[in-house]
């Protein structure tokens, strides 16, 4: 029997109930004075200057059902764990029902868009994909819509935008310290991505932050209590939710690697997305398709610090977000908190 945790599920639900058992308890410890990201020291220093642990496809979660997952634990357990930096996708879906009453959610895209990401799955998951959408058929014209978070294809699995938001929130309530950073790939019309922020009530917490001037501080950010730096990388809803990269605000390195050789390679840190002078860079430290035997080569402390020491040092600036799959696997949580000792002047 196929798994149904993208459609709010046992997976996902138990990650939300895990969450909120650390979040009842309150926020750990934090002994004199304010902390941000989990230390005093890093209050001052601007998001330009930080590091933080970020996940590929964060929603693309084994315990979540989905095929082919980049990721073991859910968004949740990420937050738990340390996590602070997400790049998701965003499609329009539909719930659908196969003829053994198994719920499927069929991803509104165009033959074009469709062929593209078949291209991109491996065939059996291509394959699979393709028969569920046969069997469950397209959704009337009026049917209703709504907002997941899926790799390529939402038949492959989902989860609740809507769900993710609320617990980002919830996250943000009870750890008043903590700063984060969200990538969202838009494949859908970005304006429908409002109402679910404003519903689940993620918008109070939105930085409008400007490229031209100095970036703020974790401190001016918490202080405002406008903690989350949320945008875009197709459209564009304004300074709120700006899209990053034509916006100014974010530059990266190729994300195509397909073996660990290629992500080594001496040209895996020149510019691929960005304006050059974009004071946030993101690290893509992954190879495709996801694996936990390649993650655990590619994240080991060597191979994920060197990289990140010569793509700072290739770009002139500090990496900011370091995303990997598997976070779990290999030392992901150790090198960003050696980029920030150096950032601190330890270094």
């Amino acid at each position: 029997m196929r798994a149904r945790s993208w459609l709010g599920g046992a997976a996902f639900a138990v990650a939300v109930v895990v969450l909120a058992v650390v979040l009842v308890a309150g926020p750990r410890d934090r002994g004199p004075g304010l902390e941000c990201n989990g230390s005093a020291d890093l209050c001052d220093l601007r998001l330009d200057q930080v590091a933080l642990a970020t996940t590929h496809n964060s929603m693309n979660a084994a315990v979540d059902g989905f095929v082919e997952p980049s990721q073991r634990s859910g968004i949740g357990q990420q937050l738990a764990d340390g996590v602070r930096g997400f790049l998701v996708d965003a499609f329009l879906g539909s719930v659908r029902q196969t003829r053994e009453g198994e719920e499927v959610v069929h991803t509104d895209l165009d033959r074009r868009r469709l062929a593209r990401a078949l291209s991109l799955v491996g065939p059996a998951a291509a394959k699979r994909a393709l028969l569920l959408r046969r069997e469950v058929g397209p959704p009337a014209a009026n049917a209703p819509r709504e907002i997941y978070l899926c790799h390529r294809l939402c038949e492959l699995g989902a989860v609740r935008f809507g769900d993710v938001v609320e617990l980002l929130r919830r996250f943000l309530e009870e750890n008043p310290g903590e700063v984060l950073v969200v990538v969202v790939q838009d494949e859908l019309p970005a304006e429908e991505l409002l109402p679910v922020l404003t519903e689940g009530g993620l918008d109070p917490y939105l930085a409008t932050i400007d490229p031209a001037q100095p970036m703020p501080t974790l401190r001016a950010m918490v202080d405002s209590g406008r903690r989350v730096l949320l945008g875009l990388e197709r459209g564009d809803l304004g300074p709120r939710i700006p899209n990053l990269y034509d916006g100014g605000l974010l530059q990266d390195v190729p994300h195509d690697y397909a073996s660990a050789d290629e992500l080594e390679d001496a040209d895996s840190c020149r510019a691929y997305r960005g304006e050059p002078d974009a004071p946030l860079l993101l690290l893509n430290h992954w190879v495709t398709p996801p694996s936990e035997e390649t993650a655990a080569e590619v994240n080991a402390e060597d191979v994920l610090s060197a990289r990140a020491d010569r793509c700072a040092q290739e770009r002139g600036r500090p990496v900011n977000l370091v995303a990997v799959d598997f976070y779990e696997t290999g030392a992901l949580m150790d090198v960003v908190t050696e980029l920030d000792r150096q950032a601190l002047g330890g270094g």
